[in-house]
């Protein structure tokens, strides 16, 4: 119902000298307003939000798919001469991609528990790695002493640009924040839900207001205040939705 509507609908209230019903409408006409805002803001932010989780998701493929390409190509490092240093280089990659930078408690390769290859790998560099179901826990430790010099340098060139750069997401923490963000958009959805049904509630008392001042029957104003309750009672629940 529009401002027109409502306006005419008040001054034929005055005319006929039911100022109760004019102002009711008049106060409905109000928490109709607020609850339609509050319906706008909440379909927009669900779209905004929509367009986050799905940025987030795409990213998380991306760090994904790097994470187990650098898996690969450690592997195929470890099978040529003197690849040990360019599988180690890859295999740390592998783990930064999916981990992140410091690498997160009980993360690593996505190839890990499929490739012994790699599993052997992450046990020489002492990183937790010792059975096939489990996953490298941190992988800047340094390694044995027993280990190549080359092997030694790589280790300490990593954990030193670890230190020295940023903070790095990785694939694991980005798709927790897209879940986040699909939580969060389907609650905003559930809110706005609520704030539709509450504009039913609230343009049905203003029918009954208009319908009660044609009829010359108070009956259907009377009526307009049970559909007003309803209407103010479904709009909290929404605000109040968690």
């Amino acid at each position: 119902m529009n401002p027109e509507e409502l306006k005419e609908g008040a001054e034929h209230a005055h005319e006929k000298g039911e100022k109760s019903i004019g102002l009711t409408m008049a106060v409905v006409a109000v928490l109709l307003a607020i609850t339609t805002l509050l319906s706008h803001r909440s379909h927009t932010e669900e779209i905004l939000l929509q367009g986050k989780a799905s940025d987030r998701w795409n990213f998380y493929q991306a760090k994904h798919i790097r994470a187990y390409e650098f898996g690969v190509s450690a592997e195929m490092a470890t099978l040529l001469p003197n690849g040990r240093e360019t599988a180690v280089r890859y295999f740390k990659k592998s783990v930064e991609e999916e981990c992140g930078a410091p690498v997160e408690k009980g993360c690593s390769s996505p190839l890990l528990k499929d490739s012994p290859v790699l599993q052997q790998l992450a046990s020489e560099l002492g990183s937790g790695g010792k059975k096939g179901n489990e996953k490298v826990s941190d992988t800047s430790a340094e390694p044995k002493e027993s280990h190549a010099p080359e092997t030694h340098q790589a280790s300490e060139e990593h954990a030193k640009s670890g230190k020295e750069g940023a903070t790095k997401e990785g694939a694991g923490k980005i798709q927790e924040s897209a879940r986040e963000l699909e939580h969060e958009r389907d609650l905003t959805q559930h809110r706005a839900d609520y704030y539709d049904g509450s504009e039913l509630f609230l343009e049905v008392s203003i029918v009954l207001c208009s319908i009660s001042l044609l009829a010359e029957d108070k009956l259907y104003w009377k009526l307009s205040f049970i559909s007003t309750i309803l209407g103010i009672a479904v709009a909290v629940w929404g605000i109040l939705l968690k």
